[in-house]
């Protein structure tokens, strides 16, 4: 009976040795859980940030190609009406060239004019008595 005594209490032994080292175990398991409950919490805090930050950047982006297309829409106009700028200059110019070429063909004919006529008053002159 002593044996089966000594053999019990080895076994209780064992036992709570076991049940001490589970115990270990478990206080292990319990801090490694409180640990990643940590990251865990930090990378939820991390993505909140992170998530807010590209909504701030999306908005930002948005409010960017608004502002681009104002500005293109402002360019387009303002080619638009620099082209018809250029489109009246240049009829003033061709109206102008051809004003002057109607003025340039005038005085050709005005200077052929005055020239027979000049030569016309000198043969007059040349057959009025005492003409030298």
């Amino acid at each position: 009976m002593l044996q089966d005594l000594d053999s019990l209490a080895e076994r209780i032994r064992k036992l709570v040795q076991a049940a001490r080292q589970l115990q270990a175990e478990r206080g292990t398991l319990q801090a490694r859980v409180r640990q990643l409950e940590q990251e865990c919490n930090a990378l939820k805090d991390q993505q909140i940030r992170e998530q807010d930050e590209f909504t701030r950047m999306s908005e930002r982006v948005a409010h960017h190609d608004h502002e681009l297309q104002s500005v293109r829409d402002e360019a387009l106009a303002a080619r638009a009406a620099l082209e018809d700028q250029v489109r009246g200059q240049k009829g003033q110019s061709d109206a102008l060239r051809e004003r002057l070429e109607h003025a340039e063909s005038d005085r050709d004919k005005l200077r052929q004019v005055a020239q027979s006529a000049q030569e016309q008053i000198d043969l007059i002159l040349e057959r009025l008595p005492g003409a030298e």
